[in-house]
């Protein structure tokens, strides 16, 4: 989850950007102005001793600066957490642009997993271009035109994809119950992020209204007020949100949107390395009406703030399958030279005070469903959507 404060897939985006002085040079190591104690051979010395034996022995050309760039990324990379990572200044431009929710690109959300070294298509909007090419979420990239991504992160691959307008991109992709990598190719255009897709259902009980949240970006809370708006309009007497594939968003985008649903009280808190706790509060006005949270293992972070929210001040019911079990928080953090490092700062907990991290929320209705589904969620009949199917059955039942 981001919190630009980030917490992406996921955890305020306007809380003041912390400029930190990182220079990592052939010139010398300062961090805020202290000096660095090493163990062993002073790093700088043995950067230099390196770049001395590359200069006058090594035939294979090589770039000054990529080296540079790689280093930092392999810096960051020894702290060991698969969310701490280093942004040069094309993939912070992409991440701004994801999280703004309008870019020039292919249209589709990318996560990734600790243990897996590709990273791998989320959600793909609705109408954008990846989408209409046929790519499918569960996809792994293995490659963009033609340059494998093995150990790149989700940011610099995004950066890989995004490009001028009506230019051409090819992935490589691998579908793991296929089994066959297969080349796509996607002219990029410019994509408004749909975060939010609704529609009312019928049943026997009543009208219930729909909300799929794809990710919790800047655009969300806007698109969900429209959302609930016209499904009120339409007379719906319940509510079912879908957060089935949503790896996370924005912190302040989530408490927005959990405000609308619960109580006066507390959504989350978060605690930082020194023991500092923050509290996010929702006022007194909210929905009220019968709620349906539907969740997958592909929920995750901002999604389960969500989820803890209305499970812990019983707001609602939640049904699905276990979440994902990302608890943590990271915050971007700029360096002095136009480029930026995203650092886990915080550990979030439920209202109850619960950490979720590396365990998920487990639904009070546990409906599973074959992973050939899941991974099409939004594009299903509600004859092959089993979880939804349960889901209209329990708000029926609190008409």
């Amino acid at each position: 989850m981001e919190n630009r404060k980030t917490f992406l897939t996921g955890v305020g985006f306007g809380s003041v950007m912390t400029a930190i002085v990182l220079l990592i040079t052939f010139a010398g190591i300062i961090v805020y102005n202290r000096q660095v104690r090493w163990s062993g051979m002073d790093p700088n010395t043995k950067i230099m001793e390196i770049y001395g034996v590359l200069n006058r022995f090594s035939i294979v050309p090589f770039d000054k600066d990529e080296m540079l760039e790689n280093m930092y990324r392999g810096f960051l990379e020894g702290v060991g957490d698969p969310y701490t990572q280093y942004f040069d200044a094309e993939a912070l431009a992409a991440f701004y642009a994801r999280t703004e929710g309008t870019f020039v690109g292919i249209g589709v959300m990318v996560s990734v997993e600790p243990d897996d070294p590709y990273v791998t298509i989320a959600t793909t909007f609705q109408g954008a271009p990846a989408a209409l090419a046929g790519v499918l979420p569960g996809d792994r990239i293995i490659a963009v035109d033609g340059v494998e991504v093995a150990g790149r992160t989700r940011e610099e691959v995004v950066g890989m994809i995004t490009g001028p307008m009506n230019t051409t991109v090819t992935l490589t992709i691998l579908r793991p119950y296929e089994h066959e990598r297969k080349d796509i190719s996607i002219v990029r255009a410019r994509v408004e992020v749909p975060t939010v897709f609704h529609e009312m259902m019928y049943t026997d009980a009543g009208a219930v209204g729909y909300i799929r949240i794809e990710s919790f970006d800047r655009v969300t809370t806007g698109q969900f007020d429209a959302a609930v708006a016209e499904l009120y309009a339409g007379g719906m007497k319940g509510l079912i949100i879908d957060l089935r594939n949503n790896p996370g968003g924005l912190l302040c985008t989530v408490n927005d949107i959990t405000d609308r649903l619960i109580p006066e009280g507390i959504i989350v808190y978060t605690v930082d390395a020194q023991g500092r706790r923050e509290n996010s509060y929702s006022d007194a006005s909210y929905l009220g009406l019968p709620l349906v949270l539907l969740v997958n293992e592909r929920s995750a972070s901002a999604s389960e703030v969500l989820s803890g929210a209305i499970r812990d001040t019983e707001m609602g019911t939640i049904v699905g399958e276990q979440t994902f079990g990302k608890g943590i928080v990271q915050n971007l953090l700029h360096l002095s030279d136009g480029t930026a490092i995203k650092l886990t700062v915080q550990k979030y907990f439920t209202p109850n005070g619960e950490s979720i991290h590396g365990i998920g929320i487990e639904p009070h209705v546990i409906i599973e469903m074959p992973e050939s589904l899941s991974r099409r969620i939004g594009g299903l009949t509600l004859d092959e959507d089993v979880q939804l199917q349960a889901a209209l059955a329990v708000v029926g039942a609190k008409f």
